[in-house]
Order: C-alpha cells, then structure tokens, then sequence
C-alpha cells in the first residue's frame, strides 16, 4: 500500500455483496481495500481501531438489530476520523435510513445501488477530513436559524433585518461597529431572500446538487453576493429545485466553511424536512420560530419544537408571535399559548405591511428605508438579545476552555 492509497474497509457477511462492492472499488487505482466477513457488532473494539486509521467504512446494515445499532453509536463516539456508508436492504424505509444519519452515517445507500452511483459516493466519502476541514478552524461563527409555523408570517423579513442589524451600522460620528454576516436562503423552492435584497437568484445551490460538490473556501467565496450595506447573501436558485437533491455532507461542509468565515451566518430554514437540514441544526446555537397565537399555529408550533430539539437539544429556540403587536396585557389565549409550548413570549413582531412592502419594492432592509418603524425597532431588541447570548457563550467557553487548561 503507498501512502497515497486512501484506506476503506468493507464490512459484510454477504460475501456477493461484499464481492460485488470490492469489485467496484478494486476497478478504481488509490484505494486500499480491507475486507471484514462480520457485521459492525462482531466487530468489536476492531471497527473502533479501523475508524481511527481508515477514511471510510462501507458496512451492510441491519438496522432493527439492536445489537447494530448499538455499535454503531459506539464507533461514531470513538473519536475516528473515518466516514460511514451504509448499505442497506432495499426494502428499508426513509425513516430508518434517515435514523441512521442521525447516528453518525454519511450516507445510506440501498444494495441494489448502481456501480457509477457507488464509484462517485465512494470517491465524495473518502476524501480525508483531517485535510478537508482543516482551513481556519478557530473562527466559530455563530449559527441563528430562522423557522416558521406558516408563510406570510414574516419570518423571511426577520432574518433579512436580522441579519442586516447583526452586520452592524457605520457612524457618521464615533467608533463604527460590523461584523461579519452571511444570509443563508435555504428555502430552495420558494425562497425570497434574493427578492427582498434586489439580488438576483443564485445557483450555488444548482450547481452544488448537479456536479456532487462537497463547497470548499473557494466555491463559498464566489458563491456569495454583497450588498450595498455589506451584508453576505446566499440566495436560494431560481426554478423548482429537487430538495432531496443535496446531501447532507454537502451541507455540512457548506455551514463548516461559512462559519469559518462569518461571525453570524442567519440561515432562513425551508417549510419541509429534509435529511440535509440535520447538519444545519447540529450547528445551530440559536432557532427563532416565527408563530402566532391561535389553536392551529400553536399545535404546529409544538410539533417543530419537538422536531427541532430531537435534533439537537442544546440548541436555544425561542418562539416570537409575528404579526400582532405586542398586548399591554396577555389575554386567556395568550397564556395558554404560552403553557402549551412552554415557553415565554418576549418579541412580538407587529404588522407592518407599509414599510415592510416599501422596504421590499425598493430591495433594501428596513434600516434604510423606514429605520423609526415599530417593526424595524423590534428587530433591532431581538438583535441585542442574540448579541448578548453570544457575547455570554463565548465568555463561558473562554472560561471552559482555561479550566481544561489547568
């Protein structure tokens, strides 16, 4: 084996899968093939050893053994480098193959997989991610994701104006204060951003899904488009664009790499749930989730915070009631809003439709066409809370990391 060889180990006791998959992969020069008759169970503390000196593990699935599923969850927390691929019966179900990615898989593939469709997952998945992540990794920019409980509630508006206020503003008299902020428009179908910021729509997304690309520094740079005020846009594609088109691996290297670029990457979230968007949550420190207070936006409500916190319970959300001014006094429908998702209303958005269509017609945020506006004020208040909450995690992950150092 020359060092050049990228080292992936085979896993199955299906020895005609196994001969049919090491046959693919044996056709192709640079791998270095290691094949194990087994399951991830018989394994042992062996696959853990293998996931530390190889970049991928392609392994026959049986996801209702426990005993699977057990050592699956054991060498992802092994602390490896190596990627997942698993093989499954092609009679497994979305849920299942979708359980599995949230264990640690790469990628799910069925057993009936053609061999081109093999060749290109295998070639993505081994590409080593010591060297693929290891661009500026001390940045850490904070994730703000942006939901909603139903369109026209005015959670795209939110994360325009959230966004343009976390960039900052530029004095005319004193110290100017901007960061860095990219506005990520993952809507992929019905996205506005791009309508809301005079930008025209951009295909990153397009391109990404079509030629396979995992986005390095480079794709993401040439991707983005600046506005006048200097705020970063990713806007959503023009056209209907398959949403199971992406990969999560995809995704997940589009958010590393933003991150480290941006101080706040504030991404507006799509109406579906897609495999993809795991990645986007495991990153998110903070989740804002524009609703409203009647029975129906209230049971929707819930269930996208269950949704949510299952992938990922250290994620923040808070909820804020769009399209009602805030009340001088919560009524009986108010508080029970309130119990029933467990939590305390502390925005409130008010309907603006004047400045908000104006701002909109004229593609520019709301600070520089109606910057007095209530609406504008609310969101500049929600602004300072994320500022204050980032300002305390990073404080208290200085402290975290000092009493490591001791």
């Amino acid at each position: 084996m020359t060092n050049s060889a990228k080292s992936i180990v085979l896993i199955s006791e299906d020895e005609a899968l196994s001969n049919r998959i090491g046959a693919v992969l044996e056709q192709q020069p640079g791998y270095a093939l290691t094949r194990c008759n087994g399951t991830l169970a018989k394994m042992n503390g062996k696959a853990w050893e293998m996931a530390r000196d190889s970049e991928l593990i392609i392994f026959h699935t049986m996801p209702d053994d426990g005993a699977e599923m057990e050592a699956l969850k054991n060498l992802v927390q092994s602390g490896g480098s190596a990627r997942l691929l698993a093989v499954s019966d092609s009679s497994v179900s979305l849920g299942t193959a979708h359980s599995l990615m949230r264990a640690g898989v790469s990628e799910v593939v069925p057993d009936t997989v053609e061999e081109t469709e093999l060749s290109y997952i295998v070639s993505r998945l081994a590409m080593p991610r010591r060297l693929t992540l290891s661009v500026n990794e001390n940045r850490e920019g904070q994730v703000i994701a942006i939901s909603k409980a139903r369109g026209g509630i005015g959670a795209t508006t939110l994360a325009v104006n959230l966004a343009d206020h976390l960039r900052g503003q530029k004095r005319r008299f004193g110290k100017s204060e901007t960061r860095k902020v990219v506005l990520v428009d993952l809507d992929l179908q019905f996205g506005a951003v791009a309508g809301f910021l005079d930008l025209p729509p951009n295909e990153a997304f397009y391109q990404m899904a079509r030629d396979r690309i995992t986005p390095d520094k480079n794709f993401v740079e040439q991707s983005v488009e600046t506005t006048p005020s200097g705020l970063d846009v990713l806007a959503a594609p023009d056209g209907f664009m398959p949403l199971t088109a992406l990969h999560p691996d995809q995704m997940r290297a589009l958010i590393a790499r933003l991150r480290q670029s941006y101080d706040h990457v504030v991404i507006d979230l799509p109406q579906v749930m897609v495999d993809w968007l795991t990645p986007v949550l495991e990153a998110a420190s903070d989740l804002i989730l524009v609703s409203g207070t009647s029975v129906p936006f209230v049971q929707q409500t819930r269930r996208l915070i269950d949704f949510f916190k299952d992938q990922n319970p250290a994620m923040r959300i808070e909820v804020i009631v769009g399209q009602e001014k805030k009340p001088l006094m919560r009524s009986k429908r108010h508080a029970e809003a309130e119990r029933a998702l467990e939590t305390q209303f502390t925005h409130w958005l008010p309907p603006d439709g004047k400045h908000a269509e104006e701002a909109m017609d004229r593609g520019k945020p709301l600070s520089q066409t109606a910057g007095g506006c209530p609406l504008n004020k609310e969101i500049g208040r929600i602004t300072a809370d994320v500022l204050k909450r980032a300002a305390l995690q990073a404080v208290q992950k200085t402290n975290k990391a000092e009493r490591r150092g001791k």
